[in-house]
């Protein structure tokens, strides 16, 4: 069994494919970091799985991840979250020189009142390891990484500030996504289902595809709203909820919204 992760060691995809690995009795040398964020989708095999994130505490969804799901048919086996510590880091010691900051996206903009009040510019990079690794090979004093502590180790570099993100408990969410061939045994119980659904256009429709769910007595844990691929503003929703296919309450719910709506994908349940 092999894991892929996005881009560097030590990037947030690769810790939080270290939290499942022993569960899974992996070896370290099958833990493999990737460039291609898209390719990875049509790598996985009934003999891998898939370290991606999907939403953050502070930034929110990463949808361009949650549109995959209506392409390729995958199935998601756990969610992991992991509390996000982003450390400001740079091969020299005087913070007062740093004026560039290098980052994934998503890092820069879970950190965006540390780098204003320093009066940084935020430069958007392929993943927080990979912008540490570049950090590393240059000998400019005025550049930094945001990345973990372990890719500051990894690369040598000087952390010169802990904790700089701008929510105190940041956490992001990664799904751990598999081809629905693999018949992989975890220990974790499955008890959230994750729908995505588009309504009819009719008044009160979204609100009588709620009450499904309320009159069954279902915990909703996520609604969103994401734009159609079909039709220009019409939207889909995305739901996620408490649960587990085959519970009685959970069948009726899906019957009364199946009703309601145009189309639905049970994307999984993890």
């Amino acid at each position: 069994m092999k894991i892929f992760f996005q881009w560097e060691k030590w990037a947030y995809s690769h810790i939080a494919s270290k939290i499942i690995w022993k569960e899974l009795d992996i070896q370290d040398e099958n833990i493999i970091g990737l460039g291609n964020f898209s390719k990875v989708w049509e790598m996985i095999d009934d003999n891998s799985i898939w370290v991606l994130p999907i939403e953050n505490s502070y930034a929110g969804s990463i949808h361009e991840n949650m549109y995959k799901f209506l392409r390729f048919d995958h199935k998601v086996i756990w969610e992991v979250n992991l509390d996000i510590r982003h450390c400001l880091m740079s091969k020299w010691n005087d913070i007062s020189k740093i004026k560039k900051v290098y980052s994934h996206q998503q890092a820069l903009s879970q950190c965006y009142n540390f780098l204003s009040e320093h009066s940084m510019d935020a430069i958007s990079y392929f993943d927080t390891a990979t912008a540490a690794k570049m950090v590393s090979e240059n000998d400019d004093e005025s550049i930094a990484a945001i990345a973990s502590s372990e890719a500051a180790k990894l690369y040598g570099l000087n952390v010169l500030k802990e904790w700089i993100q701008d929510q105190i408990g940041n956490t992001t969410r990664f799904f751990i996504v598999a081809n629905k061939k693999n018949n992989i045994k975890l220990t974790q119980k499955s008890d959230k289902i994750t729908i995505i659904f588009e309504a009819h256009n009719i008044p009160a429709s979204l609100y009588k595809c709620l009450w499904a769910f309320a009159t069954n007595n279902l915990n909703l844990s996520k609604i969103e709203s994401l734009p159609s691929l079909k039709d220009p503003f019409s939207y889909m929703f995305w739901l996620d909820f408490k649960g587990k296919l085959g519970d009685t309450k959970v069948e009726n719910a899906l019957k009364e919204l199946k009703f309601f709506t145009k189309d639905y994908f049970i994307i999984w349940e993890y």
